[in-house]
């Protein structure tokens, strides 16, 4: 069974199963899902010890005196959007007849160090390294976006649920939902945070290092 359809069994349970059993599959939804996509921003006026990244513990830049050369900040917001109506030939049963869900990916704010030319090898590996960050955040968004599409097709979204008031019924249902996408979210954001992990490791950064000569990774840090 889904984790929908346990969380909407449960709403049922609520209720009695008695009534529940009263409650009869409803029609399928109107359903759409999109991406707002924000526009990435690109900061570069910031020094390097004060960029979000070394203000965090961890691993750090080979060659750049324990200090991150780049940093990339993301976020994925879901605004959800349903109707509910009361079945007319089922009085006291409800179901969702809209549900709209709309993934925000952003802001995202890329930063690179100041001290970096924008003319310097260096400023481009790390520029680069920041993109693969926004491109995990990008596949995390799509990957957000099929999985909710996926979990709010499945059959029992068309149950119809007993309540007293058809408010009840639409908090009953924003509580599935809510539990479905927050679920949605851990699965996806786990799997970003594993492929950003393989990104900021010691051989990775290494790397990347050796795309360009040692003294241009020595200035100004010398």
């Amino acid at each position: 069974m889904s984790r929908i359809a346990s969380v909407l069994l449960a709403l049922l349970l609520m209720t009695g199963v008695g009534h529940a059993a009263n409650c009869p599959v409803a029609e399928v939804a109107d359903f759409q899902a999109s991406i707002e996509w924000l526009e990435p921003e690109l900061i570069q006026d910031q020094a390097s010890a004060a960029l979000p990244a070394s203000q965090r513990r961890g691993q750090s830049f080979p060659g750049a005196n324990r200090r991150k050369l780049g940093s990339t900040e993301s976020s994925l917001h879901v605004r959800t959007n349903l109707v509910v109506s009361e079945l007319a030939a089922d009085r006291g049963c409800y179901a969702l007849s809209r549900l709209v869900v709309n993934i925000v990916a952003g802001p995202v704010r890329i930063f690179v160090a100041r001290e970096l030319d924008p003319d310097s090898c260096p400023y481009r590996v790390t520029l680069a390294h920041e993109q693969k960050h926004v491109d995990v955040f990008r596949e995390a968004a799509e990957n957000l976006l099929a999985e909710l599409e996926n979990d709010m097709r499945v059959p029992s979204m068309r149950q119809s649920i007993p309540a007293e008031t058809i408010q009840v019924a639409v908090e009953r249902f924003r509580q599935a939902i809510n539990v479905l996408v927050g679920d949605a979210r851990r699965r996806v954001d786990q799997e970003a945070t594993r492929r950003n992990g393989e990104l900021d490791t010691r051989s990775a950064y290494r790397a990347e290092q050796e795309k360009c000569p040692m003294q241009d990774w020595r200035i100004p840090f010398e």
